[in-house]
C-alpha cells in the first residue's frame, strides 16, 4: 500500500475487517450527513457485488462494505483482497503497520496448474475494466438523461415515489465503473513501488509516478478546467466585466449583457451544472442552483491576467518524466513499467468519468430528497427542506410511503434533534484513517509535519481556504482543503499549489494537477490544522522530505 501507519491499540494477531476510508474519498467528503452516506453505502455495495458476480467470485450478497464511523465512511477493504486472493491468485495488497507489513488476506502462490486458472481469472478482470472504459459513454449518458428527467417533474407524489425506485438502479453501472477503476489503481501503483523500493523512498516513487502522468488527457477535472478559460476569454468585453464584478448572479440567463456569452455558459452548465465542490455531500448545492463559485472564479482569471490573456493549458507530451521513472525501475522491469503507466492513464481517465456519470446521480437524488422534503413539510412532519438529509434513505421512504405518517411526528422530530447533535459532534472529532475489525482498532498515517506528495515541483505564495461563497481569491494561492476532490478543477488555472487534510496520489484531481503541473500535497492529517488563513507558505514536494512551512 501506499502509506506507513501506526496502530497503538491495534486488536491481538490484527484479527477482524480492514477498513480505510481512502477508496471512498474522492465520494466521501470529510463527515457526511446520513442521507448521504446511506446513499452512497446501498449504492456501493450493490455495485460491488455486481462487478463480482460479474467475475464469477461468488460473493456473499449483502456483505458489509460500508461503515459510518464518527461521521465518516469507510469501504471493508479485507473483502475484495480475499476475493482476489481466493479465485484469482492475486497477491494481496498490504498494510505498512508500525513499520511491519500487513497482508490484507491470507495468499499462497498458486502452483502450475491453479496458476494457469488463476491466470484466466485475472484476464477477465483486466477485460471487465476493458469493458467498463469502453461502456463509460453509454453508462453517463443513461445517468444523464436520467437527472435530467428529475430536473424536469412537476414532483406529484407519484413521481416522488417512482423516482425514488430508480435512484440505486440507475447508479449501478456508474458505481461499479468508479469502484473497479481505483482498486486496479491501488494495485498497479502498489506494484511499481514494489520494484522501486531498493532505489527510492515511498515518496520519491510516489513522484516519479505522477510526473509521468504529464501527458494524461481525458480527464473530466481537465475539461473543467479548458472550459473554465474558454468562459474567461469570452467575458473579458466591458459591459461582461462590469457584470461579473457587480457579482448578482441569481438571474444570469436575463441579465448577462452578451447573448454569445449566456450561450457559452448555457453550455458550460449543461455539461458540469450537476458537479459541485464536496458532491459526495448532496446536501451540497450544485454549480446549477449557485452558479456564483464559477462565474467568481472567472472572475478571478481575468483579473489574474487582465491585460495578457492566456490559456494555461496542460503541457503537450513529454517522454522525460516518463523517462526518468522507467530509469528508477530494474532493468528487466521497465518494459512492464511503461506498459503500467499506460494503464494507470487509462484507469485514471476511467475513474474521473465514472465519477462525472456518478455526479449526475448524486445531483439528481439530490433533486429528489428536496422533493420528498417539500412532501413532508405540508403536514409539518418536516419544517425546511434541508432537515431531510439528516435522515437516512430508507426513511425517507418511510416518509413517502406513509409508514412514518403524521402520527409518528414526536418520533421524526426526535431522530432530527439527535442527528443533528451527532453531525455536530462528529465535525468536531478526528477519525482514524483505518479501522481493524469491530472493536474499533485504529490506525493512523504515520505522524509527519507535512503529508505526503503527489506532484512535485516548490512553490510560494498566501494560503487560501477556498471554495465558498464570497470572492474566489485564491490567485497566485497555495489552496487549501479537507480534501481535494473534483469540483477543485475551477481552482486549477489560478492556484499554484494544493494541499489538503485528506486524500492520496491516487485521486482524480491529483492526477488532474499532475496534467496541470501544479505542486501538490495530500494527508496531512493533523498537521493540516496548524495551517493559517493568509499567510505566505511554501509547498515543497520536490524532497523526499516534503514540507508545508508558513
Amino acid at each position: 500500500m501506499l502509506f506507513d501507519y501506526v496502530a497503538p491499540d491495534l486488536p491481538p494477531g490484527n484479527a477482524g475487517a480492514v477498513w480505510s476510508q481512502s477508496p471512498l474519498q474522492p465520494l466521501a467528503p470529510g463527515v457526511l450527513t446520513p442521507f448521504s452516506h446511506s446513499v452512497l453505502s446501498e449504492l456501493t455495495s450493490r455495485a460491488w457485488y455486481v462487478h463480482y458476480d460479474r467475475l464469477g467470485f461468488d460473493p456473499t450478497p449483502r456483505s458489509r462494505l460500508v461503515r459510518r464511523y464518527k461521521g465518516h465512511v469507510y469501504f471493508n477493504i479485507s473483502l475484495a483482497a480475499q476475493m482476489e486472493s481466493t479465485h484469482a491468485g492475486l497477491e494481496p495488497l498490504a498494510l505498512q503497520i508500525n513499520q511491519q507489513r500487513h497482508p490484507l488476506a491470507t495468499w499462497e502462490k498458486p502452483g502450475f496448474l491453479a496458476g494457469f486458472k488463476m491466470g484466466r481469472a485475472q484476464k477477465k478482470i483486466d477485460e471487465l475494466l476493458d469493458d467498463y472504459s469502453r461502456q463509460m459513454g453509454e453508462t453517463t449518458e443513461k445517468a444523464r438523461a436520467w437527472y435530467f428527467k428529475t430536473q424536469g417533474l412537476r414532483w406529484s407524489q407519484a413521481e416522488i415515489l417512482q423516482v425514488m425506485e430508480e435512484i440505486e438502479r440507475v447508479g449501478i453501472d456508474s458505481m461499479v465503473a468508479y469502484l473497479s477503476a481505483r482498486h486496479a489503481l491501488e494495485y498497479l501503483y502498489a506494484g511499481l513501488l514494489t520494484e522501486m523500493k531498493d532505489k527510492r523512498s515511498a515518496t520519491q516513487a510516489l513522484l516519479l509516478i505522477n510526473n509521468a502522468l504529464c501527458a494524461l488527457q481525458g480527464l473530466v477535472e481537465s475539461s473543467i478546467c479548458n472550459s473554465l478559460l474558454d468562459l474567461a476569454e469570452g467575458m473579458r468585453e466591458p459591459s461582461t466585466l462590469a457584470w461579473l464584478k457587480a457579482g448578482e448572479f441569481a438571474d444570469w440567463a436575463n441579465t448577462l449583457p452578451s447573448k454569445s456569452v449566456v450561450e457559452q455558459f448555457s453550455a458550460f452548465t449543461s455539461a458540469y451544472g450537476h458537479r459541485a465542490i464536496h458532491e459526495g455531500e448532496i446536501a451540497n448545492s450544485r454549480w446549477t442552483e449557485d452558479p456564483g463559485i464559477v462565474l467568481r472564479a472567472i472572475l478571478a482569471q481575468i483579473e489574474s491576467q487582465p491585460g495578457h490573456p492566456h490559456k494555461d493549458a496542460p503541457r503537450n507530451a513529454n517522454s522525460v518524466p516518463l523517462q526518468k521513472l522507467l530509469e528508477a525501475l530494474p532493468a528487466s522491469s521497465r518494459k512492464q513499467g511503461e506498459q503500467t503507466i499506460q494503464r494507470i492513464c487509462e484507469l485514471h481517465k476511467l475513474q474521473s468519468n465514472a465519477l462525472h456519470s456518478l455526479a449526475y446521480i448524486w445531483s439528481g437524488t439530490r433533486t429528489w430528497a428536496l422533493a420528498a422534503a417539500r412532501e413532508a413539510m405540508a403536514d409539518k412532519r418536516l419544517l425546511s427542506e434541508d432537515e431531510v438529509f439528516f435522515f437516512e434513505l430508507e426513511e425517507i421512504k418511510q416518509m413517502m410511503t406513509a409508514e412514518w405518517n403524521i402520527s409518528s411526528m414526536d418520533e421524526i422530530r426526535a431522530t432530527l434533534a439527535r442527528r443533528r447533535i451527532e453531525q455536530n459532534a462528529a465535525q468536531q472529532e478526528i477519525a482514524p484513517d483505518i479501522l481493524v475489525g469491530d472493536t474499533e482498532g485504529q490506525m493512523s498515517r504515520q505522524e509527519t509535519s507535512h503529508g505526503i506528495a503527489g506532484v512535485a515541483g516548490q512553490v510560494a505564495g498566501p494560503l487560501r481556504r477556498w471554495g465558498g461563497t464570497e470572492e474566489e481569491s485564491c490567485s497566485g494561492a497555495v489552496v487549501a482543503s479537507e480534501l481535494l476532490d473534483s469540483g477543485y478543477a475551477l481552482a486549477l488555472p489560478l492556484a499554484t499549489g494544493f494541499v489538503s487534510a485528506g486524500g492520496t496520489p491516487l485521486d482524480p484531481f491529483v492526477a488532474a494537477a499532475s496534467a496541470w503541473q501544479h505542486p501538490v500535497i495530500v494527508g496531512m492529517g493533523t498537521s493540516y490544522a496548524g495551517l493559517a488563513e493568509g499567510v505566505y507558505t511554501t509547498v515543497d514536494a520536490n524532497s523526499e522530505t516534503v514540507t508545508v512551512r508558513q
